[in-house]
């Protein structure tokens, strides 16, 4: 079956024409590419959150300073942070083509027990908190009182999407991959963090 000339001369779509744009600016500013994605969707979890489960002491207003919080952390740290770690494991431990499953759980491996920890106990559990405007005691507090149980949570929910990131996804889209789970998890983050100061 032949294509007419209208269907050869067929203009991309609205949602194709930002796909391409997209792609081409993750091929050529990756880290300023995925810092943006990261970014909204980091915001976009905690005001989701916060719709899903409202604050019942403010009455259910969105808290824009927690949005923008969330929206900073993903932009200024999370996103460029998780390219350049994915960079650097790839440098470490390359994928082969004969790759086993066990290769593929060392480095997977690499990423939970060393990479999840301090990343969470350091960056998200204290930056976070601070960045809303709780201060250091509070943020202090909140690491010590969400620590374990959101690290526990983090590694029974990441661990299965983040063996078929770190070893099924190119590396150029691991980011954009895991933003697409990091929507879920912030939206979980977020709301255990809520639950737990009220």
């Amino acid at each position: 079956m032949s294509l007419s000339k209208d269907d050869k001369k067929r203009e991309p779509n609205a949602a194709e024409k930002m796909l391409m744009a997209y792609l081409q600016a993750l091929q050529t500013r990756p880290v300023i590419t995925k810092a943006c994605t990261s970014g909204t969707i980091a915001g976009l979890g905690n005001f989701l959150s916060q719709v899903i489960v409202p604050n019942q002491e403010n009455g259910g207003k969105i808290i824009w300073r927690s949005v923008f919080a969330y929206g900073a952390f993903g932009f200024g740290i999370s996103g460029p942070l998780i390219h350049y770690f994915y960079q650097k494991l790839e440098k470490l431990m390359p994928k082969k083509k004969d790759a086993t499953v066990v290769d593929g759980i060392k480095r997977v491996l690499i990423d939970r027990i060393i990479f999840a920890p301090p990343f969470l106990l350091l960056l998200f559990l204290y930056i976070v908190p601070m960045l809303e405007g709780s201060g250091h005691q509070a943020a202090v507090k909140k690491i010590k009182e969400t620590f374990l149980p959101v690290l526990f949570m983090n590694w029974r929910v990441w661990t299965v999407f983040q063996f078929i990131n770190i070893n099924y996804i190119p590396l150029k889209y691991r980011v954009l991959f895991g933003n697409a789970i990091a929507l879920l998890w912030s939206i979980y983050l977020a709301t255990k963090r809520r639950q737990m100061a009220q």
